[in-house]
């Protein structure tokens, strides 16, 4: 008996090494990305918001964009110019974003971690939060920067505490300022971060040590064009996400009740998947996780504390009264990390737990391309159709022959679109013609039509409805250009969705113009 029993606990042991092993997941991890990318490979190849978004502004390499820090947009552009503007180029980039955010994030949980095989448990936890595993594939870009900018920063923070030589604080500021030019809001995790250092004795001198300044300055190197652009555009780079969180009404106790209940719901829908599949692979351990405790999971816990004070503050006295989940992405990626710390310090058998995540984990590798596929190639029956599903790519077709009309360079010929989506689209479809957008995003140059030969205007209604006039759509950019009397005649081009129901058809409009030498 006592043998059979021996045996058991000794495959179990055995099968929790081989799960327990970086090589292993991070196989597994590689693959689960590249199906990732042949799902967007194999959908119709309009873009959605943020990829067009992307493709739109790689045109340019500029020291701001517009309302967001500017390192996706340097990525994208470097990455368009290296490789050509393609859907792997597009979809390559953000996945491999996302795996080295869980490989700074790995890194970052072996550097605490008495039990080391427990880092493959902190990054399975990843795979549990919605705007990491889902979203974030769906169609975000600089929230995608974030994470892959925590994720560093986490490693950064805590390579620092644990062996604090010039080369971990050099590389602090380093994860410092990259962090800072992923996403504005990140710039309270460092914060939030240093008060926690700040509480505990063992830690302290580190934020005391002289060498903390070189951090601040590598970081300050990091940030610095990006922050000169920024004191010239503030309020045009800074108008729309104020806007977003704080409405006309803010201050009131009807807008406090607002932010208190977005914030409540946007926190608990980004941790309460990850605290129940923990909770549930550790169901026999669980009390005895939970009252554990040391220095590293306290830390841990007064940074995921010190966001939600943080949070709680800008809700009560700052007017913030939307807090969106993927605007608290950044911050509280730190949970999984978090919660395995826990485990840690209570010194548990994690075989059976171990397990049991990854069979969750793979679940969620699965159920996450199915989703991205299935919700398409359901659209042909619901003929409820999303951005995919619009027929760029034909529009781009009928506006070809415009580019090289009496043997002339494609390059003389602008497009202008009426909004930034289909401006993405247009640049994606036709990569080799300047696109423009008739209202240029905060802090943008605008693009003179005066070095144009010939001018391509597209435009069309969101919805799929028949878009609306020339002048109504144009009116303020022809003026703005010196092109007031500029008249057009317009054609409606209808097109059919891809991979949609047969007869379903999406209005776009089309006015070519010759432009005045």
């Amino acid at each position: 008996m006592h043998s059979l029993e021996g045996s058991h606990f000794s495959t179990v042991r055995v099968s929790a090494d081989r799960l327990s092993r970086g090589r292993t997941f991070f196989t597994v991890l590689a693959l689960y990305f590249l199906v990732n990318i042949g799902v967007r490979l194999i959908l119709p190849h309009a873009l959605e918001l943020d990829e067009g978004e992307q493709a739109y502004l790689s045109q340019w390499l500029l020291a701001g964009y517009g309302t967001q820090p500017p390192i996706y947009n340097w990525l994208q552009y470097l990455a368009v110019h290296l490789f050509g503007m393609s859907m792997p180029t597009l979809s390559g980039l953000k996945n491999l974003l996302l795996f080295g955010a869980y490989g700074f994030y790995f890194l970052a949980a072996r550097q605490v971690l008495k039990d080391k095989r427990l880092a493959v448990v902190a990054v399975l936890g990843l795979l549990t939060i919605p705007q990491v595993s889902f979203e974030a594939q769906r169609d975000l870009s600089h929230t995608v920067a974030a994470i892959f900018g925590s994720s560093l920063f986490l490693f950064a923070l805590f390579r620092l505490l644990s062996v604090p030589t010039l080369a971990s604080f050099l590389l602090f500021g380093l994860a410092t300022g990259i962090g800072g030019m992923t996403k504005y809001n990140f710039v309270l995790l460092p914060l939030c971060a240093m008060l926690a250092v700040l509480m505990e004795s063992r830690f302290r001198d580190r934020v005391l040590d002289w060498r903390i300044l070189l951090s601040g300055l590598v970081a300050l190197l990091v940030v610095a064009p990006h922050a000169v652009w920024l004191l010239d555009n503030f309020e045009a780079a800074s108008s729309r996400s104020v806007d977003k969180l704080i409405s006309a009404d803010a201050g009131t106790l009807a807008a406090i009740s607002r932010g208190l209940r977005s914030l409540l719901l946007s926190s608990t829908g980004f941790m309460a998947l990850t605290a129940a599949v923990f909770a549930i692979s550790l169901r026999e351990k669980l009390s005895t996780v939970m009252r554990a405790d040391d220095d590293w999971s306290r830390l841990a816990g007064r940074i995921l504390a010190f966001v939600m004070a943080v949070l709680l503050g800008m809700v009560l006295f700052g007017g913030v009264d939307d807090v969106r989940d993927r605007w608290l992405t950044p911050l509280l990626l730190i949970l999984p990390l978090y919660l395995t710390l826990k485990i840690d310090a209570a010194g548990i058998d994690i075989s059976m737990p171990l397990k049991r995540l990854w069979v969750t984990a793979a679940a969620i590798m699965v159920i996450v391309p199915l989703i991205l596929f299935g919700r398409v190639a359901i659209d042909p029956f619901t003929r409820n159709y999303g951005y995919v599903n619009i027929p760029f790519d034909k529009l781009a077709k009928q506006i070809k022959p415009e580019l090289a009309t009496d043997g002339s360079d494609p390059r003389s010929v602008l497009i202008i679109a009426a909004d930034g989506h289909l401006a993405g689209n247009m640049r994606f479809n036709l990569p080799d013609t300047t696109v423009v957008v008739s209202h240029q995003p905060a802090g943008m140059v605008t693009t003179a039509v005066s070095a144009y030969r010939k001018a391509v205007f597209v435009w069309r209604r969101s919805d799929g409805t028949m878009p609306d006039g020339f002048q109504t759509v144009f009116g303020r950019y022809l003026k703005t250009q010196g092109l007031e009397g500029l008249s057009a005649t317009p054609v409606i081009l209808r097109f059919p969705y891809s991979w949609g129901h047969e007869g379903d058809q999406y209005p776009f409009a089309m006015a070519v113009v010759d432009l005045p030498d």
